[in-house]
C-alpha cells in the first residue's frame, strides 16, 4: 500500500515555511524559509508558495495541505480579509487560488490558532484548556479546550491581539515593531530583536531594560486571557519567544499582579521547543480533521 502524506504550510508576516508530515503527523521533510518581501505583489507570492509545496511533494502522495495564516480571516470560505500583518495576501480568496495551482484539497486557519493546535498536541500531558501565544509581526492567539480549537460563532475567536489599548492596540507594544520603537528610545537607533538579544546576554542594561518594559506590557495582556480562560498552560512561540529568558520575569511579575488564578494555581507558563513547526504540525492536523469531516 501506497505512504500518503500531509502537508503543513506556515505563512507569516516575514516569511513562509513548508512542511511535510506522514498520517500520524511524524516530520520527513521541512523547506527553507523564504521572506515574503521576496514577492514583489500577491500572484507572485502565491505562486512562489504553490512552488514550494509542489517542491516538497514531488513523488509523493498527499492528502491534503493545511494553511496558517495570519489572520483576521474566514477559514470556512478560506478566505484571508483585511490581515494588517500580511498585506500582500490581504482580501485573497486564498483557497481558492491554492486549489487552482496545487489540485489538492486545501485548508486555512489563524495561524496562532494552529500554533496552539499543534502545540496542544505535542505537549506531554494534555490540559482540558491550553492556550497558544505567537509573538512576532503581530499577536495571536489559540485556545483549544478539551482537545478542540475554540474559534467562537464565526471562526474569529481570540483577535485579541487588534484590540484597542491605551497605546492604540495590543500589538502595537506587544510585536517586532514594538521591540524595535523601543530600541530608539533606549539604544538610540533601532535594532532588530535578535541584535537586542545579544546585547541583553552580554550585560548591556539598556537592551535588558527594552526587554523588561515588552514582559510588562506582555503579562499585563495575559492577565486578562488568564482571567478570561482560566488555562491550564500557556505556550508561548513565535520569533520573539527566543527572547523569553529575557522578559519572562516582568511578564510573570505583572501577571501576578492582576491574575488571582496564576497566583493560586499551577498554570504553567513556557517557551515552545518547536516554534513554527507546531503551526505546520498544526495545520496539517487540521487538514486531516477536516478532510476526516468531508468524508463523513
Amino acid at each position: 500500500m501506497e505512504n500518503t502524506y500531509v502537508i503543513g504550510v506556515d505563512i507569516g508576516g516575514t516569511t513562509y515555511s513548508t512542511s511535510l508530515f506522514t498520517q500520524e503527523l511524524k516530520l520527513v521533510h521541512t523547506s527553507e524559509i523564504v521572506h515574503v518581501c521576496e514577492s514583489n505583489n500577491q500572484v507572485q507570492l502565491l505562486d512562489a508558495i504553490s512552488k514550494q509545496i509542489m517542491d516538497a511533494a514531488e513523488g509523493k502522495s498527499i492528502n491534503g495541505v493545511g494553511f496558517a495564516c495570519p489572520g483576521p480571516l474566514d477559514a470556512k470560505l478560506g478566505r484571508i480579509l483585511d490581515t494588517p500583518n500580511l498585506l500582500l495576501l490581504q482580501n485573497c480568496e486564498f483557497i481558492n487560488e491554492m486549489k487552482n495551482r496545487l489540485n489538492l484539497s486545501c485548508f486555512l486557519d489563524n495561524d496562532a490558532n494552529l500554533f496552539a493546535l499543534g502545540e496542544y498536541n505535542s505537549h506531554s500531558g494534555k490540559k482540558d484548556v491550553f492556550i497558544g501565544i505567537t509573538l512576532g509581526t503581530g499577536l495571536g492567539f489559540g485556545i483549544v479546550i478539551n482537545g478542540e480549537l475554540f474559534t467562537g460563532a464565526h471562526g474569529m475567536a481570540t483577535e485579541y491581539g487588534i484590540s484597542p489599548v491605551a497605546c492604540g492596540k495590543w500589538e502595537t507594544d506587544i510585536s517586532i515593531d514594538g521591540i524595535t520603537n523601543l530600541s530608539e528610545k533606549y539604544l538610540h537607533e533601532m535594532l532588530d530583536p535578535k541584535t537586542i538579544s545579544k546585547m541583553a546576554s552580554n550585560g548591556n542594561e539598556n537592551a535588558q531594560h527594552i526587554w523588561d518594559k515588552f514582559g510588562e506590557k506582555l503579562g499585563l495582556c495575559l492577565s486578562h486571557v488568564i482571567n478570561m480562560f482560566d488555562p491550564n498552560a500557556i505556550s508561548v512561540g513565535g520569533g520573539l519567544s527566543n527572547a523569553f529568558k529575557h522578559f519572562q520575569y516582568s511578564m510573570r511579575k505583572n501577571i501576578i499582579k492582576y491574575s488571582p488564578a496564576y497566583v493560586h494555581y499551577n498554570i504553567e507558563i513556557f517557551e515552545s521547543t518547536d516554534k513554527e513547526l507546531s503551526a505546520k504540525r498544526g495545520a496539517a492536523l487540521n487538514a486531516t480533521i477536516q478532510m476526516d469531516i468531508d468524508f463523513k
